[in-house]
């Protein structure tokens, strides 16, 4: 009889097992659609575990691209699906729908607008950059200044095989210039300055000026969405003769002028970067610490403080014990070396911490002074040097590896009461890292430093760009950087 009971109950579990096991649920999944760069929705899909099934047929859409394929990685990477294939799903999972560019021309259309001459239109790719053909138009007594896509010069400027990028077709306007004014009565008038936008927008009429009589450059009025103007230069690409918005010059023949632009790629609270385009993602400021503009020099700090002060020197500067001087700096912080601590005093601080950084301290925790690293990095940038006629904006432009610039005017340093600065023949700028020079002497900081000798009269001598040691009490303009 317990034989018997022992069979039955064994049986009736087997049963429920088998009952229960064919009843399990089956697992579901859920597949999201991306447009990955394109518009439109898609409802998911769900997939039931083991069940094969067609993928919904794609409803989003790209503007100039059609769809190529699915696949579960944003950059196509990972594994690829066609439109409506039959699968079979094990989890839940995102596709990412896969576009191929389509080729589309657009034209450029060149008008003579006055002068003669016949140029054939020029066809681009949507989204490609090329050079624009160089103008074969002439006009009698006139110059070629540059194109317009307005006829009367109020549209966006572009120079002569200017590199462009455009989308739609594009009709541009010859600008001209006269080459010879009316007769005059006043001998030695007739002398013309021309205002190039130079990728800003805008039309300013060309100035008159008498040979040999000072005149007022007419203040810039040409703009350019998230740009600021820095000066002019009878070079489009910077070099040349430089003048600041609104110098007084004094000119014997006519001269074009084009306008200089820095770029604005963003801001963070009241202060503007810009991206030069490095590996990195270094963002620079577009203003010295306590600049208005990119021409201004901003306030002046010695290392390692965070406050300008009206005289620079080793008796007063924050890090040394009373009684420092050049020779005897009696360090009390950022000293690794005991030979130049006070009273034989050393640490290991070789980088600012943020309550020292005059950056840190002035515009917040998002910014701080550059590395050494990021100013290497900055000197392997093509390099403008800008000296105006009459001193208004001294500096040297970086041109970034994605062609966005940066600024540094060349506002020297400061040294007990005396100022340090350039004249007309020279440029002289010095910028602090947040180390300490790396050659080892622990009164010196690492710094930008560039200077140029004779720029007017000899402009190919005594040029200097280059990391360099510089005394920490000194008195510099500080330039900040993202920190991100």
């Amino acid at each position: 009889m317990k034989r018997t009971l022992f069979f039955m109950v064994a049986i009736f579990s087997l049963a429920g097992m088998i009952a229960i096991s064919g009843c399990k649920k089956k697992e579901t999944y859920t597949v999201t659609f991306d447009a990955n760069g394109g518009t439109g929705e898609m409802a998911e899909q769900i997939f039931t575990e083991g069940e094969a099934r067609a993928l919904a047929g794609y409803l989003f859409s790209y503007q100039g691209h059609i769809f190529k394929e699915w696949n579960t990685m944003k950059n196509g990477t990972g594994t690829s699906y066609d439109d409506r294939q039959t699968i079979t799903v094990t989890s839940d999972m995102t596709l990412y729908a896969q576009w191929k560019k389509l080729i589309t021309f657009v034209t450029v259309t060149f008008d003579a607008n006055g002068g003669t001459g016949e140029m054939l239109p020029q066809q681009y790719i949507v989204g490609s950059p090329q050079v624009l053909r160089p103008n074969t138009f002439s006009k009698p007594d006139c110059h070629f200044v540059c194109w317009n896509t307005a006829a009367d010069g109020s549209g966006t400027t572009y120079t002569d095989t200017q590199e462009i990028t455009i989308s739609n077709n594009l009709t541009l306007y010859a600008l001209w210039a006269n080459n010879v004014e009316p007769p005059d009565p006043q001998p030695g008038t007739g002398i013309r300055v021309t205002f190039v936008a130079n990728g800003g927008n805008g039309y300013m009429p060309p100035q008159t000026y008498t040979a040999g009589v000072a005149h007022t450059l007419d203040a810039n009025t040409f703009t350019w969405d998230n740009h600021v103007f820095l000066c002019w230069t009878t070079d489009s690409y910077g070099n040349g003769t430089a003048y600041a918005d609104m110098e007084e010059i004094t000119l014997e023949e006519s001269i074009v002028v084009y306008a200089q632009w820095m770029a604005i790629t963003g801001s963070v609270g009241t202060h503007a970067y810009v991206d030069l385009g490095f590996s990195d993602g270094t963002l620079w400021a577009v203003n010295n610490v306590g600049a208005t503009s990119p021409v201004d020099f901003g306030d002046y700090f010695a290392w390692g403080e965070t406050e300008p002060k009206e005289t620079y020197s080793w008796g007063n500067y924050k890090y040394s014990a009373p009684g420092a001087s050049n020779g005897d700096p009696r360090l009390i912080k950022y000293c690794p070396s005991d030979y130049f601590g006070y009273n034989g005093f050393s640490d290991s601080l070789r980088v600012l911490f943020p309550e020292d950084d005059a950056v840190t301290a002035n515009w917040g925790s998002n910014w701080r002074m550059p590395a050494e690293q990021e100013f290497r990095e900055l000197l392997t940038c093509p390099h403008i040097w800008i000296c105006t006629v009459g001193n208004a904006v001294n500096g040297i432009i970086f041109v970034g590896p994605n062609g966005n610039r940066i600024f540094f005017p060349g506002a020297g340093f400061r040294y007990d009461e005396n100022a340090v600065d350039q004249d007309i023949y020279f440029i002289f700028g010095s910028y602090p890292s947040n180390s300490l020079y790396s050659g080892g002497d622990c009164r010196m900081m690492n710094e930008l430093l560039f200077y140029h000798y004779n720029i007017v009269t000899n402009p190919v001598i005594d040029i200097v760009c280059k990391i360099n040691g510089h005394q920490r009490a000194v008195g510099t303009p500080v330039r900040a950087v993202f920190a991100q």
